[in-house]
């Protein structure tokens, strides 16, 4: 089914898939999907994850070649030309998981393998650094990057900046159709709506863009068309001015909002006040240079405790001295009662801790091993047979274990991880961090990139793991998910803690989710300014 309203006819597209069809080992990613985009929209790809949208980006951007269909840019059939071919026809693509050189300038990166070339008599070219910046300096400037900005260091700027360096990079080459994938991914709230000015400056300029996001709520007010995937096919697309949340949210799972934990009604975690339970992690004076500074923290046993704070406060800082993936300078760790010395996260595991790291595809999947095997391989001792020889009978059991116990879709456990869905992924890096039979596990951004679905099941492994008895640290930048898996929020600043919100739960119960949501950000803001 689809309900064009408003489509554009085919001479007036910027950009058009017809009929992309796309396999990957037995398993169908697109199967005949659409696509329309007319000149200066701002058009949502929705669906939920497996729905097809990242195939059929990374075939509209040329990194791969479709089985069967036709890319049209401007009317004409775009050949499978590779990525270079598709930026140079005007089609640019930002990830999710940004593309950018840390160690380079951001001048370099915006040009980088497309350098202003000096001519100089019997020399070499060498890049012409004067003109690259008078060609992009009144541009950046549009978007939040200064003139001496273009010199610095790209590892020296936050989510958002980088955001903007990327949006720069993308619109110096002049490009008809931009796609964004999951723009908002790791900004709070303020900076997203930077970040939408961005777009509708965007918007302006003539620049269709292609957006791909699981915040529905992001797309009123700037998002013009949605197009919803299912199973890989195109089911709808719809004029956003005359949809809901709720209908998208049918289109994508054929399940209402209240199916997925969407309504009005909070998801209060299933613990009590935990104060008089037994301390499992006990944190005393972690300081590492000025990045944390003398933090302090205990976590009970079946405890969840949320950490705040703006980018940029230190929150991801803390759990990776945890961890022991970076070296403190002064202060103590104990889990249960013992004393931790720890180099490395293989030490962590042993220990009885571990970690979800924030970026799932970088620091958490091995994507070219199966699932079976990113499973068992935070500890191996579970799979081997007489202490030394692997046994695939047991790594096969193990994997069959968790995906019936976390629900993890994937047509065989022996099949590549990189092939499945985000959400899905997430639950595999879940098991192996429960392979472990870890004390305290903790969660650095859980739900980041992943659909309404998957969402909810990640927070139903957050609160199980809790509730039976598990010690947890989680970091949410969506400030509502972590007050409602939290039992407790320490709020950070600069490295330092600067607040904490306690029996949440309770307040949650009592109707007073307004105003503990106010507490936070008072002190996450009020922490930032001082």
């Amino acid at each position: 089914m689809t309900d064009r309203a408003e489509t554009p006819s085919a001479q007036s597209l910027v950009l058009e898939a017809r009929g992309v069809t796309k396999h990957y080992e037995g398993v169908t990613a697109l199967d005949h999907a659409t696509l329309a985009v007319g000149p200066g929209e701002v058009h949502a790809l929705l669906g939920g994850n497996g729905a097809g949208k990242s195939t059929l980006i990374s075939i509209i951007s040329g990194v791969t070649k479709p089985d069967s269909g036709k890319i049209l840019l401007g009317g004409e059939v775009m050949p499978a030309s590779g990525p270079l071919a598709a930026i140079s026809a005007g089609i640019s693509t930002i990830y999710q998981e940004l593309s950018l050189v840390p160690a380079l300038s951001v001048l370099d990166n915006i040009f980088l393998g497309r350098e202003i070339k000096r001519k100089t008599l019997g020399l070499p070219l060498t890049s012409d650094r004067r003109s690259m910046e008078l060609a992009v300096r009144d541009l950046a400037a549009d978007f939040g990057v200064t003139a001496n900005e273009l010199h610095t260091p790209v590892s020296e700027f936050g989510a958002l900046k980088k955001r903007s360096i990327e949006i720069v990079k993308a619109l110096a080459f002049d490009p008809k159709v931009l796609i964004l994938d999951e723009p908002t991914s790791g900004l709070e709230d303020a900076e997203r709506q930077v970040l939408f000015g961005y777009m509708r400056s965007m918007r302006e300029r003539g620049v269709s863009l292609v957006w791909v996001t699981h915040h529905l709520e992001e797309l009123f007010g700037l998002a013009d068309k949605a197009t919803v995937f299912k199973d890989g096919r195109t089911v709808a697309t719809v004029a956003t001015e005359s949809t809901s949340i709720d209908k998208l949210i049918t289109l994508m799972f054929g399940a209402d909002r209240e199916e997925f934990g969407g309504g009005d009604t909070r998801k209060i975690a299933h613990l009590q006040p935990s104060s008089e339970r037994p301390v499992i992690l006990r944190a005393r004076n972690l300081t590492r240079g000025s990045v944390v500074r003398d933090i302090s923290l205990d976590v009970h046993e079946g405890e969840i405790v949320g950490l705040a704070g703006l980018a940029g406060a230190g929150r991801t800082e803390v759990v990776r001295t945890l961890m022991g993936l970076d070296a403190l300078t002064s202060g103590s760790v104990e889990l249960n009662g013992r004393r931790l010395s720890l180099r490395n996260s293989t030490a962590a595991y042993r220990a009885g801790l571990a970690m979800l790291p924030e970026d799932r595809k970088q620091l958490g999947i091995l994507a070219d091993l199966s699932t079976a095997q990113n499973i068992s391989i935070s500890r191996l001792s579970t799979v081997t047979a007489a202490g030394f020889w692997m046994s695939r009978r047991k790594e096969l059991a193990l994997a069959e274990s968790y995906r019936g116990q976390l629900g993890i879709k994937t047509p065989d456990v022996n099949a590549r991880i990189g092939n499945l869905s985000g959400g899905n992924q997430q639950k595999a890096i879940v098991a192996r961090c429960l392979n472990t039979s870890p004390k305290l596990l903790i969660f650095d951004e859980p739900t980041q990139g992943i659909d309404v679905s998957a969402k909810v099941e990640v927070h139903a492994l957050v609160r199980d793991y809790a509730a039976n008895g598990g010690a947890a640290i989680l970091i949410a930048s969506e400030i509502e998910e972590l007050l409602e898996l939290s039992h407790r929020v320490l709020v950070l600043k600069k490295g330092q803690i600067v607040g904490e919100v306690r029996n949440i739960p309770a307040a949650i119960e009592a109707g007073e989710f307004a105003r503990i949501k106010s507490e936070v950000l008072t002190l996450s803001a009020a922490g930032q300014a001082s």
